[in-house]
């Protein structure tokens, strides 16, 4: 099921769960219009989505799960239904953030979003630099963050990298969903010393979404946490990064590992508005952004070997769990984990707070009163007990 439509009177576009973000970005440009689909070309539509699902347009736009206008849904007892506003709201509202707990989505109907210029969607690009910089990378994310705000059309984050063959790296990825090529949200970024390479350029999504793109044929252990937008948690987790990435390398060897990195993206109240504009999603995220914005990070290891994996598992561990030992202390952390980030020794549908799993309880016992989804589903996050 990877079929992508699209709807030239409703302008929303109907795409099927087993599709792949670029074959999406591709058909829909067709008509000069985009979704808040990934950035990766290889990720798929459904899990995304059912994840919340961060995007360029996140800040202008919010999360993709809030731009579904209806849920085609296949319940537990085999009937299909449509969930939108106006029919199945409650289960609606649940599957914006509630993965694979209620049913199994058949379609999702998306809104879409103009491209300012049809030819050349974005600007933007990756932009690295000495390791040398981290200082003032981490003043030039948190700068740009607290300003988001000001410019919803600008997207960026920023990655602490270390590739065996390469050393260490900073990268920041930047990107303008209006094509504006002069916008001063990224002076910050693009200010920070020692550049060494760029590849900034006007073109289209999948030209982005390809450069993104994880290289495929390795085992990945991925964990998520947020924090406020502080720059001393972000210096804690770099620092740490550099203590842990010579005992990764000295445990997997460096002919196994891939990459390791630190991914820090904006978190924002401007992406999180959107969800009670669009009718509401069961993420939680308004009530963990009351007081500021804050920050997503994604600590993520690539490498070849299940052996190899098993032995570094337990230090990526280590390092997430010092972060957030050393958030909690000092008032930065947001509780909160991206589903879509999240290793399986974490519990995100758990962040996501006490009302909003209440919410999801309701919906499943009414929905699946026999638990289907809960029993005899063998994998993802399920609702907690």
């Amino acid at each position: 099921m990877n079929a992508t439509t699209y709807n030239v009177d409703s302008k929303t576009a109907s795409i099927q769960p087993g599709c792949r973000w670029k074959p999406v970005f591709e058909t829909l440009a067709q008509y000069g219009v985009a979704v808040t689909g990934g950035r990766d070309s290889d990720v798929g539509a459904g899990g995304f989505i059912l994840g919340g699902g961060n995007s360029f347009w996140s800040a202008s736009h919010g999360w993709a799960c809030d731009n579904v206008v209806n849920f085609e849904v296949v319940l537990a007892d085999g009937s299909i239904v449509n969930a939108n506003a106006k029919e199945y709201t409650d289960l609606w509202i649940a599957l914006k953030g509630g993965s694979g707990n209620l049913g199994i989505v058949t379609k999702f109907d998306m809104r879409t979003i103009e491209y300012a210029n049809p030819q050349n969607h974005i600007y933007g690009g990756t932009l690295t630099y000495s390791p040398n910089s981290t200082k003032e990378a981490i003043a030039a994310l948190v700068d740009f963050v607290d300003n988001q705000s000001e410019d919803l059309a600008s997207h960026a984050y920023t990655v602490w990298g270390y590739i065996p063959s390469i050393g260490p790296i900073i990268s920041s990825f930047v990107a303008n969903v209006l094509n504006d090529d002069s916008s001063s949200s990224f002076d910050g970024i693009m200010n920070v010393p020692q550049m060494t390479s760029s590849t900034l350029r006007s073109a289209t999504i999948g030209n982005f979404t390809d450069e993104i793109q994880s290289p495929r044929g390795y085992r990945n252990i991925w964990q998520t946490a947020t924090y406020k937008n502080d720059a001393r948690v972000i210096q804690y987790a770099v620092d740490k990064f550099n203590d842990i990435v010579p005992r990764i390398e000295e445990a997997v060897s460096a002919e196994n590992l891939l990459i390791v990195v630190a991914s820090f993206q904006p978190l924002t109240q401007s992406m999180v508005s959107h969800a009670a504009a669009n009718g509401g999603n069961i993420l939680g995220l308004d009530q963990r952004l009351k007081e500021g914005n804050g920050v997503l990070l994604n600590t993520a290891l690539g490498l070849s070997g299940a052996e190899n994996e098993a032995a570094a598992l337990p230090l990526m561990r280590e390092w997430l769990n010092s972060v957030d030992e050393f958030a909690r202390k000092e008032d930065l952390s947001l509780d909160w984990r991206y589903l879509n980030y999240a290793n399986g020794d974490q519990d995100p549908i758990a962040s996501y707070g006490r009302e909003a799993v209440e919410q999801m309880r309701a919906v499943a016992a009414k929905y699946d009163p026999e638990g289907v989804f809960q029993e005899l589903r063998m994998s993802g996050f399920k609702i907690p007990g």
